[in-house]
């Protein structure tokens, strides 16, 4: 999982974003981003950088951009990884998710035939493994059993709300074509599912669609040639018997 306790414990507004674009060859990018909203940052000492570690993600190869204060006023550190086909796109999805992460059963696909390319994306927001599917099994046995150091009622206790509240979890996907989703709400060429956290579990699925209307031409024009050659093939006999009675 690539978010561990330490940066849940802390914060009293989190907000957690699996992003990810397919291109037309299947290909594409995954970024993951952690935002922290002002007192959060306050609470880890004002620097999220020095409590990050990031080398093992990056010998992973997923590039790390610094943390960097956004317009929503939350500081945001963002990860991505590019993927050259689904099977790639599936061990980072892996990744992500975890035993029990909230990220689960996610893929992308892309089925081509003749005059149709058709780009898939299923995926799924479980929340059953609670938050301690953001601890790490190490960090628990040092912490009398406790994944996050804590219980969940100590944590919104600390916080004053409910975990649901103080942290949100974003889901968006972009594919070429027409898309069509089951997302709440419609981005270009996409959607984007938004839950608080443990709210429910929800099914993710979106599909792109794109007809190639010159290959649909082109094999107009091939059965309009044909029914020419045809045409012109009958008309030939029809003479050639005409021809024959005449005579």
């Amino acid at each position: 999982m690539l978010f561990l306790g330490g940066v849940l414990l802390s914060s009293c507004r989190l907000q957690l974003v699996v992003d990810t674009a397919v291109d037309e060859d299947g290909s594409g990018q995954i970024e993951v981003a952690a935002g922290l909203d002002e007192d959060a940052v306050d609470r880890i000492g004002g620097d999220l950088a020095a409590v990050l570690a990031t080398d093992d993600l990056v010998a992973a190869g997923w590039t790390v951009d610094p943390p960097a204060l956004e317009d929503d006023g939350y500081l945001w550190v963002r990860l991505r990884r590019p993927f050259a086909d689904a099977r790639q796109a599936a061990a980072i999805f892996a990744d992500i998710a975890g035993a029990d992460g909230p990220f689960q059963d996610f893929s992308v696909r892309r089925k081509s035939s003749f005059a149709r390319t058709e780009w898939g994306f299923t995926g799924r927001l479980d929340f059953r493994g609670g938050p301690e599917a953001f601890g790490d099994a190490g960090l628990a046995a040092e912490l009398d059993g406790e994944p996050l150091g804590q219980t969940v009622a100590e944590i919104e206790a600390q916080l004053g709300e409910p975990l649901s509240e103080a942290i949100q979890v974003r889901v968006s996907v972009r594919l070429p074509g027409e898309v069509t989703s089951n997302a709440p709400v419609t981005v270009d060429h996409g959607g984007v599912w938004q839950v608080g956290f443990g709210e429910r579990s929800v099914a993710l699925e979106a599909t792109g669609e794109e007809r190639r209307t010159s290959s649909l031409v082109a094999v107009g024009v091939s059965a309009a040639c044909a029914g020419l050659l045809v045409f012109a093939g009958l008309w030939g006999l029809v003479r050639l018997v005409r021809r024959h009675r005449a005579t």
